[in-house]
């Protein structure tokens, strides 16, 4: 199973008056440490603790975690130079949520459901085809220094985002 970050579990809720509200509303979702409640209500959103009327007006909540420094990575097959051979670069970031309302609210307005997704869309640019197959550690400064300045674009609502490194692996013949 995929780990999901930052939102762990999302759960739509049934209108009050529908058949299983009241079996779904018994059961709720429940934060566990560092975690936070986010309930949605029409359009707004609200982090916490909230009272049983508003608990009954919701349609949506969401737990959102809120460790420090989690590492997201994403990864991608770049083609060696004139060689069948592929090096798998593989990008790391720090990710920390500081506002857990706006980590829900983007997911709805914002289509930033899948956060490694969206950070890996820059390397399917990344140059394919520059590299012999014995110089790993060349593509890693590359890449480095392709995305270092890069890094302070990448801005997701409510999550702070930091570039960690490259890895680079030794080049491996691509099955057919």
């Amino acid at each position: 199973m995929r780990s999901r970050y930052p939102i762990v579990r999302h759960r739509e809720l049934r209108p009050f008056f529908r058949y299983g509200a009241l079996r779904q509303r018994r059961r709720p979702l429940a934060a566990g440490r560092d975690e936070a409640l986010v309930y949605r209500i029409g359009a707004q959103c609200t982090a916490g603790d909230v009272d049983a009327v508003t608990a009954r007006r919701a349609t949506a909540v969401s737990v959102v975690d809120l460790r420090p420094n989690v590492i997201v990575a994403v990864g991608r097959d770049v083609a060696a130079a004139g060689h069948v051979l592929d090096f798998p670069v593989t990008v790391t970031f720090a990710c920390t949520v500081v506002d857990p309302v706006a980590v829900v609210h983007a997911r709805h307005t914002e289509a930033v459901g899948d956060m490694e997704h969206f950070l890996a869309q820059d390397l399917v640019s990344l140059p394919d085809g520059v590299h012999p197959p014995g110089e790993g550690e060349e593509l890693r400064r590359a890449v480095t220094a392709w995305l270092r300045p890069r890094a302070a674009e990448y801005w997701i609502p409510g999550v702070d985002v930091v570039f960690a490194g490259v890895d680079v692996g030794p080049a491996y013949m691509q099955e057919a």
